[in-house]
């Protein structure tokens, strides 16, 4: 069952693959190609908000609650959402998941962020920054945890039908982890700067331990397809 969810995390497309800033680098590219870059970040997003809902920053974190009214998340450029599918383990899941995206995703919009509005994007760096850092650690057991749900997929539904269902799941919450995972380090070295010099050493050591983290998850999914 694990190799089956390796495989399939390697070749699903990811939602995190799509840049955070699609529409905004539409703006961006030559008239003559524009038209198509917007029609094909379009797309992109509506096949992510279907059946989804915007995850809440609150749900990262009580500190990130004032940004719930405006929600970067549910925005087409930032969005990412919670897929449930009505099993109650496999739910619980998807919501884990999304917050390590969505924590890896806050860090892009303060990036952006930070060319207009400074001060708000201090704010946020430093409410975002223990949970990013938390992120090294946190990450994998996410991934263990798909794997696990995995292989007991037949255990937890009412019908066979749905078996395939849990383990689509469960390939998609594998992939867009171990990416987000290896996003990490990137993500920290953006916000870094903006979170001011008194983080420094904070960021310094979980760059090192979230490149580590990145490295693991991968061999830990290559060592599920060779098995």
């Amino acid at each position: 069952m694990n190799k089956f969810i390796a495989i399939c995390a390697f070749a699903l497309a990811l939602p995190m693959a799509t840049p955070a800033h699609a529409s905004i680098k539409c703006d961006k590219v030559a008239s003559k190609k524009k038209k198509k870059c917007e029609k094909k970040f379009a797309k992109s997003i509506g096949k992510m908000r279907k059946g989804s809902t915007a995850l809440k920053p609150s749900e990262i974190g009580g500190a990130l609650a004032y940004l719930n009214a405006n929600n970067p998340l549910d925005t087409d450029d930032f969005y990412v959402g919670v897929k449930k599918i009505g099993i109650k383990e496999v739910d619980a899941l998807s919501t884990q998941v999304a917050k390590v995206a969505a924590t890896v995703k806050l860090a892009k919009y303060i990036k952006h962020l930070n060319q207009n509005d400074k001060a708000a994007a201090k704010k946020l760096a430093a409410g975002l920054l223990p949970h990013l850092i938390a992120l090294k650690d946190e990450a994998p057991k996410v991934i263990e945890m798909a794997n696990e749900l995995g292989a007991k997929a037949q255990d937890i539904v009412k019908s066979p039908m749905d078996i395939p269902k849990v383990i689509g799941a469960v390939a998609k919450s594998v992939a867009t982890t171990t990416k987000a995972i290896g996003d990490l380090p990137g993500a920290l070295a953006a916000i870094g700067p903006i979170a001011g010099a008194s983080a420094g050493a904070a960021m310094n050591a979980a760059k090192g331990a979230a490149s580590g983290a990145a490295g693991d998850a991968m061999d830990k999914a290559k060592g599920a397809v060779g098995q």
